[in-house]
């Protein structure tokens, strides 16, 4: 597995878990769920970044 893949699979199981605590979250604090959405924006746009950057260097 490489640099790439493997910080894809890391990335996954981070949004898996975090999935998880929404599911919990959701019923009992909005503002929790809508701080956790966040980190999953973010996370999307780490793995979107991290494509951009690899095409780019493949490119070259």
């Amino acid at each position: 597995m490489n640099y790439r893949e493997n910080l894809e699979f890391e990335l996954q199981k981070v949004t898996l878990a975090i999935s998880e605590v929404i599911e919990d979250i959701y019923i009992t604090n909005k503002e929790w769920q809508q701080r956790i959405r966040k980190l999953i924006n973010i996370k999307e746009k780490i793995i979107y970044k991290e494509r951009e950057l690899s095409n780019d260097l493949e490119a070259a």
